[in-house]
């Protein structure tokens, strides 16, 4: 039975306690939402709630700058602990001071709900952003965020039931309680290695480019009426469930079970229907629910006085916002440049969310306060606002898919973040289209695209590409095709099981092995011992990198001998795929040709020797992988291989480093090793010898003490030493340029 997602080994303990957090953090959202809409109702009514709304705009958008800015200093894991106890103290202030009853108290709190939300999720998904790479994030994302979408489901639920027994007020403590198991759970996830970003290229405002970006002044103009809308939509709302509900805990419970079910059709919507609506209907109709749901809402008031209308006219608000209409913009941002993208996103989903819902909140004011309209009436301006956002909705469309196409030209769009559930119509005609293109680079990058896209329907544009003359189009075609092996003819595979690019034919072995589904294991094992060099190198390829669990014990002491009588590049390749192959198999009785491939005069053969032996973990191995460190082709990969040994390691690197006998460009690379294995042992004996070597050396240790710093800070270090050590080593460097500062003006006199 196929899964679901995609979840593999190592990526559990990141993801479980992520997404179990992030349930936790938008359950105590949707805790706090229905006690802060009750409270402030209950206390000052629905004529002030307008004047919070401009507050929320105002003091939002500055503490979104002054936020976004202040996390670029801190360490994440560190940002969030100090942020989630800050949260938590001002959870029991709150709770205490609740009892003075004065407005002034209300009014904050209910800013205060809006910052937290928007804090305590941006973190989260900071956190999330840092433990997974690109790859990761665009198979996992979707985990954590309908994981969100379940705990805005529990929180809403557990509100409605349990604010009779516990009042709203003492709901501020189970989101102390909340917040706090979130706090450990965090604490769990251990970010990867994080790259030091350079200096940004574009250097002008994020407001300059968005004015500039056809695109994105389109999508702000979006976010601008959809934020006008939904201010105007939230005031309607609550004038109706204060007027429905006459007491604070029943207007609680009301918005907490509102809030459950509008969050559970949208967790159904997402789930059933989202994807499918994107891959048939396209971007464009995605992005029409919103607006239409919001109109029916605003007509809903006006047609049906009472609660029944007040349930419409939010309905499409919560329902599709955060489903449908999320996963249709962050598709619009994609043919955006990634950096321009990362500097813009933020200020259309703060600044220009923030100032639209003031602008949003003081035309409520003017209407129903100055001219003395009713709130019913509000719904007149939101369909006139609806349509507007519909003739800028078409025309985003057309921009999007103009840039794209500009995008693609010129391959500005990162194959990463194209998300496989979130393919658009017109975007993979536009992909489909490149490839009939002369230019070779363009045909292989459009269909790296269509490899992640894993679209349907596409084999009659790809097929045609198996005989490209470019091999890179080819093995890239092979590739796609593999996406849904059924759309391309067994025999068409088969005639590329004799190319002359040998990657071509190792794709073409995996595809036809996806062909034959139960029968794959019959195929591979005629393919090894078949007579032609090609095939038999394609087929020992496709079970060392694909990995057949069945395949792996068709490999036995014949095949690799036959690989060994193979000549020429095709021999080469051929022991490449041999010594790769060991490297997966759990055969000790083989790895007797590990020695004969390490004495190969290839160094494609060696190299993949060297990672083999490193997959293997066999210590016995390890002299000569140190020996490979003084060889200037091979250092790196044998570094790389001394590290995926772990600790068992550390005692062999460190006596090769205290003997005198070793080779002095090994001693030099042993230091770079120990940093790549990333535990205590490492940390222990790069410290302890940072005073018993000289000063080339103790550079050496004191750069592997921090770049472990910098990749495990959890490991413990002798800060009293290290200090020492770089006290020390800055001494020396000014000693050095205090002598060549006096020997400058010698050499200028005697020149």
């Amino acid at each position: 039975m196929p899964r679901l997602v995609d979840i593999r080994a190592g990526e559990w303990r990141r993801l479980v306690p992520l997404t179990l957090a992030y349930s936790l953090v938008l359950a105590s959202v949707y805790v706090l939402k229905p006690v802060r809409n009750a409270l402030f109702l209950d206390r000052l009514g629905i004529d002030q709630l307008p004047y919070v709304l401009i507050l929320v705009a105002l003091i939002g958008g500055v503490t979104a700058s002054f936020y976004s800015r202040f996390t670029r200093s801190i360490r994440i894991d560190r940002l969030i602990a100090g942020t989630f106890l800050f949260l938590m103290v001002n959870l029991a202030i709150f709770r205490v001071i609740f009892f003075l009853g004065h407005g002034w108290i209300f009014y904050l709190f209910y800013v205060w709900v809006n910052l937290y939300g928007l804090m305590a999720v941006a973190l989260l998904w900071l956190l999330a952003n840092a433990a997974f790479n690109p790859r990761e994030a665009r198979r996992l994302f979707g985990v954590i965020g309908t994981g969100g979408i379940g705990g805005a489901i529990l929180g809403g639920t557990f509100t409605g039931w349990a604010v009779e027994g516990l009042g709203t007020e003492n709901l501020l403590i189970v989101c102390i309680g909340l917040l706090g198991i979130c706090l450990a759970l965090v604490r769990l996830v251990r970010p990867l290695d994080s790259a030091v970003e350079g200096a940004s290229s574009i250097k002008e405002s994020a407001l300059g480019a968005v004015v500039r970006f056809d695109l994105l002044r389109l999508m702000a103009g979006m976010a601008g009426i959809m934020a006008i809308v939904s201010a105007i939509v939230d005031v309607q709302f609550n004038q109706i469930a204060d007027a429905a509900f006459p007491t604070k805990d029943a207007k609680t419970a009301f918005f907490g079970s509102f809030f459950a079910y509008l969050n559970g059709f949208a967790f159904l919507f997402q789930l059933l229907l989202t994807p499918r609506i994107l891959q048939v209907f396209g971007v464009g109709a995605a992005l029409m629910f919103l607006p239409v749901s919001m109109a029916a809402g605003a007509l809903g008031v006006l047609l049906l006085p009472g609660l029944m209308g007040g349930l419409a006219v939010k309905v499409g608000d919560v329902g599709f916002r955060h489903s449908i209409h999320k996963s249709a913009t962050e598709i619009l941002f994609l043919p955006v440049p990634a950096e321009l993208k990362k500097r813009t996103k933020v200020f259309l989903d703060t600044t220009v969310d923030n100032l639209s819902t003031g602008l949003g909140a003081i035309l409520v004011l003017v209407l129903t306060g100055i001219l003395g309209m009713p709130y019913r009436y509000l719904g007149g301006l939101s369909l006139g606002l609806v349509v507007v956002w519909i003739v800028v909705l078409v025309r985003a469309r057309r921009a999007y898919v103009d840039t794209f196409r500009k995008a693609l030209e010129r391959r500005e769009i990162d194959p990463e973040e194209f998300r496989v559930e979130l393919s658009d119509g017109a975007i993979v005609n536009t992909l489909t289209a490149a490839l009939s293109s002369p230019n070779e680079r363009q045909v292989t990058y459009a269909l790296e695209m269509l490899t992640t896209a894993a679209s349907r329907g596409i084999a009659t544009h790809v097929a045609p590409l198996l005989t490209h003359p470019a091999a890179a189009v080819r093995r890239m075609a092979v590739q796609v095709l593999a996406e849904d092996p059924a759309s391309v003819a067994a025999s068409q595979v088969t005639d590329l099981l004799e190319d002359e690019d040998p990657e071509v034919r190792l794709e073409a072995m995996h595809l036809r092995c996806l062909q034959a589904k139960g029968g794959y294991r019959d195929l591979l094992q005629a393919y090894l011992g078949h007579s032609n060099p090609r095939i038999q190198s394609a087929a020992l390829g496709c079970i060392a990198v694909y990995g057949h669990t069945e395949g792996k014990g068709l490999i036995d002491e014949d095949v690799i001998q036959s690989v060994l009588t193979h000549e020429g590049e095709e021999g080469v390749f051929s022991r490449v795929q041999a010594t790769k192959a060991l490297g997966v198999l759990e055969e000790p009785g083989l790895r007797a040709f590990l020695e004969t491939f390490m004495q190969d005069a290839s160094p494609a053969v060696v190299r993949e020797t060297i990672h083999s032996v490193g997959r293997i973990g066999d210590v016995s191995y390890v002299p000569w992988l140190l020996d490979k460190l003084s060889d200037r082709q091979f250092r790196v990969d044998a570094r790389e291989a001394l590290a995926t040994f772990g600790t068992k390691v550390v005692d062999l690197l460190a006596d090769a480093f205290d003997d005198d006998a070793t080779a002095p460009r090994i001693r030099l690379a042993i230091p770079r090793v120990l940093a790549d294995v990333r535990m205590q042992p490492s940390v222990d004996f790069l410290v302890s010898h940072l005073d018993q070597v000289p000063p080339h050396l103790s550079y050496l240790l004191i750069k592997g003490l921090s770049k472990l710093r910098a990749a495990a800070p959890d490991l413990v270090f002798d800060g009293g030493r290290v200090d020492a050590a770089l006290i020390l080593e800055a001494r020396s460097y000014y000693e050095i340029l205090q002598v060549r500062y006096l020997l400058d003006p010698l050499a200028d006199s005697v020149g």
